[in-house]
């Protein structure tokens, strides 16, 4: 039998700066926010109380929030109307927010090339594709970039509720 230790007398060590673990938490915590939004515009823009509108999406993923929002809001807008237009744009700039928080979460983390402890850090993501065969990806991030982003998914997921809004009420 395998017994755990006392957890309690055991730290937990990065290499990888507080500040950057702090935004990368900060990013995959959004993500789930810039979701319980999207539920919450379904629900606008289908007239349906909450509880019920989390029953019929708790198990989506992004995309299909996204496809379900958005076919709501062309219910009520034409594809060609300004608003639809910002909404197209904000959603499309909320793509980008998902696509860094896939590419964090899945990636493998190293220390900032200045060293262990200093700021940024370095992700690493192999594939192996039938096409293209074995990639090894390497990036930096700085906390600036992360911070920024977080900043960005924040805002735009406000503004695309703003329109849904501006649309029901």
């Amino acid at each position: 039998m395998i017994e755990e230790p006392d957890w309690s007398t055991h730290a937990i060590n990065s290499a990888i700066s507080p500040r950057f673990l702090e935004l990368y938490a900060s990013i995959m915590m959004q993500q789930a926010v810039i979701e319980y939004e999207l539920q919450i515009c379904i629900a606008l823009l289908l007239k349906l109380d909450f509880e019920r509108v989390q029953i019929l999406t708790a198990e989506l993923s992004y995309r299909q929030l996204v496809a379900l929002v958005s076919s709501s809001m062309l219910k009520f807008n034409d594809s060609s109307s300004e608003r639809f237009k910002e909404f197209r744009y904000a959603l499309a700039k909320l793509d980008e927010f998902e696509k860094l928080r896939n590419d964090l979460a899945h990636s493998i983390w190293m220390h900032s090339p200045d060293g262990i402890g200093k700021p940024g850090a370095k992700r690493m993501k192999t594939t192996s594709k039938r096409k293209a065969g074995l990639k090894v990806l390497e990036e930096e991030y700085s906390e600036e970039e992360l911070e920024k982003q977080w900043k960005r998914g924040n805002f735009f997921i406000r503004e695309l509720r703003k329109r849904v809004e501006a649309t029901v009420f």
